[in-house]
């Protein structure tokens, strides 16, 4: 981000699909453990976080 290069850093983005898609079929977010819990909202946090560095998808339609 820091050199500006948008196309990489959305390339860089795209590679966390998989991994991402295997997170949410593997992992139960909301767990009864509250640290467990804890720790799998920061974890998406920091993944949100990384995507809005990049881009506001709020923008785009559909």
């Amino acid at each position: 981000m820091r050199a500006e290069d948008f196309a990489a850093a959305m390339a860089a983005l795209a590679t966390l699909r998989a991994p991402i898609d295997a997170f949410f079929d593997s992992v139960t977010v909301n767990d009864p453990d509250p640290a467990k819990r804890a720790a799998r909202l920061a974890l998406l946090a920091r993944v949100r976080d990384a995507v809005h560095a990049v881009a506001d998808f709020s923008k785009i339609e559909g």
